[in-house]
């Protein structure tokens, strides 16, 4: 199985620093898993592909986070975008 390369912006950074220490644990262990699938359904992460927008955008939840990304299956490359409150994750 070839695996994907995961790419996090910059922004991801600062965003994590207003994450709670408990959700920062758990998007640092799910990042070795996307490595080999980034859409495949785990216990305790709901994936679900966004609609309306262009691309192959995903958000994961995370507790009351959510991590957007990209996908391009063409060079087997994820790129997480954003690690944000549900309330202000789409805005």
């Amino acid at each position: 199985m070839i695996s994907y390369e995961v790419l996090i912006d910059e922004r991801v950074e600062k965003d994590l620093r207003k994450v709670p220490n408990h959700i920062v644990e758990k998007f640092i262990n799910l990042l070795n898993e996307f490595e080999n699938n980034p859409i495949q359904a785990r216990s305790g992460f709901d994936a679900k592909q966004l609609k309306g927008f262009s691309g192959c955008l995903y958000r994961l939840r995370i507790g009351d986070y959510r991590v957007l990304y990209s996908i391009d299956n063409d060079n087997r490359v994820v790129r997480i975008t954003k690690v944000v409150h549900r309330s202000s994750v789409y805005k």
